[in-house]
């Protein structure tokens, strides 16, 4: 009898630190000191003094510090598991918001025995006192980021009392155009246009009506919500505003203050009683015209001496306000009531056919796709960081891509929450009760829950489920 003697296994242990870079930089200091290509070069070194391994290097390029949002950040996050310790050149790359701070430092690196060093400040997690001073840094980081912002408010501020235009951004306001320092000049198509709907608007007190006079005089109409905007815009008085505050204008008025008075006053006693209500629809936002693509709205008739009832119908946005396109819509209307009941009919026969157990769909590997999204993001950086692509194209590749990777992994969540979806008896008990009884918050929420869009093609319905 030979006894078998089990001799333990021998691995071999890579002891040196697995390191990963992190870099980012925001696009005013893509030309100082703190560029993509700095920061490496220093994190590297400093990684073969101390003889680190780099494991990967993380690239955010023209993102901002004051969130979480940013695709490598994302990417380092879900690599945790594979390194020992994360290195920034500065504190603030990794975010300036102390909250932020502190939540990866001690949510993310700490519990997943990841330590956390910053080269310039000399801050290294693994100590006591490199703890206390992360957050202590992570303070001054956040200060620094409000009073930035605080200077800003009030630059902002200082140049609307100075009749300066301040909303930022490349938007340009009805009838005007923008100066690089803020200074309006007037486009005289739409200033003319602008008068014209004051003027049409005061003689027919309706919206609707104005845009189908506009429309006859040769103007581009616009939808009924910038008309709504533009009789209300005291811009067009001569003021500007900013936080809800108006300041005299270095513009001239384009219309004057005693027709601005009146139409104010028309617009206030031609609100109606619907004004500002959520209307019931329990089929809004879902429906789709099947003929023009334009989304279908509801709309209540009034009550008449003939008619002693009210009727709520959906149609065609187009149908209903014409004036707004330039096609012609034919689709028919349908009451809301009806097709409201159709639908719950809809819903209550499918989860009635429907199996208890979930069905067996195709099962795509997003985790794949999702890998191959982050190699072409790695690779571009790469030749960005060796001057091979020109920051504009940086910026608009990034951008595809990480859009891409965001429906992917929208995708792959939607996928694992159908495959672990059971419904049982109950639950097509509670269902039933809500639909047929429950209140319109309830059913509303079970409607959008298993209908993505509803496509109306004249009496034909074609519903298009969320799974």
């Amino acid at each position: 009898m030979t006894n078998k003697i089990k001799r333990p296994q021998v691995k071999t242990v890579n002891t040196k630190l697995r390191v990963a870079l992190y870099i980012r930089v925001s696009t005013q200091e893509q030309v100082d000191n703190s560029s993509i290509e700095t920061q490496k070069e220093k994190l590297e070194a400093y990684c073969k003094a101390k003889d680190w391994v780099v494991y990967d290097t993380y690239i955010d390029p023209g993102y901002s510090g004051s969130n979480l949002n940013r695709p490598d950040l994302q990417r380092l996050l879900g690599d945790l598991k594979h390194i020992d310790a994360v290195m920034v050149y500065k504190l603030d790359r990794l975010s300036r918001s102390q909250k932020d701070t502190l939540e990866l430092i001690e949510d993310y690196f700490l519990k997943n025995n990841v330590d956390f060093v910053s080269v310039t400040e000399t801050l290294d997690t693994s100590t006591p006192f490199g703890k206390a001073m992360i957050g202590i840094l992570s303070v001054f980081a956040q200060l620094e980021r409000e009073m930035i912002a605080e200077r800003m408010r009030d630059g902002l501020i200082d140049r609307a009392k100075k009749g300066y235009w301040v909303a930022g951004g490349n938007y340009e306001p009805a009838g005007f155009g923008v100066r690089h320092d803020g200074d309006l000049y007037e486009k005289e198509d739409e200033v003319k246009h602008i008068q014209a709907a004051y003027n049409y608007y005061e003689q027919l007190h309706s919206i609707t009506k104005m845009q189908a006079r506009l429309k006859e005089d040769g103007f581009p109409v616009w939808r009924f919500r910038r008309y709504n905007d533009v009789l209300r815009s005291r811009l067009n008085i001569g003021e500007v505003s900013f936080a809800g505050v108006y300041y005299k204008g270095r513009h001239k008025p384009i219309i004057s203050k005693e027709q601005f008075d009146r139409v104010q006053a028309l617009l206030e006693r031609h609100k109606g009683k619907n004004w500002g209500k959520v209307k019931e629809s329990l089929l809004s936002g879902l429906m789709t015209c099947g003929g023009c693509r334009e989304s279908f709205v509801t709309y209540k008739t009034g009550i008449t001496k003939r008619n002693k009832k009210s009727y709520r119908y959906y149609i065609c946005r187009a149908k209903r306000f014409p004036s707004e396109y330039t096609h012609k819509c034919t689709n028919i209307n349908w009451n809301a009531t009806k097709l409201d009941s159709l639908i719950a009919d809809e819903i209550s026969n499918l989860l009635i056919n429907k199996k208890t157990q979930p069905t067996k769909s195709k099962h795509i590997e997003y985790d794949k796709l999702i890998k191959n999204v982050d190699a072409k993001m790695k690779r571009i950086l790469s030749l960005y960081a060796e001057g091979r692509v020109p920051v504009a194209l940086l910026n608009d590749q990034m951008e595809e891509l990480q859009t891409e990777r965001l429906y992917l992994k929208k995708r792959e969540e939607l996928q694992e929450e159908k495959s672990s979806i059971v419904i049982t008896e109950e639950d097509l008990k509670q269902f039933s009760i809500d639909l047929n009884a429950g209140d319109f918050p309830t059913r509303q929420a079970i409607v959008q829950k298993f209908i993505k869009e509803i496509i109306i093609h004249g009496d034909d319905i074609e519903i298009i489920w969320n799974f």
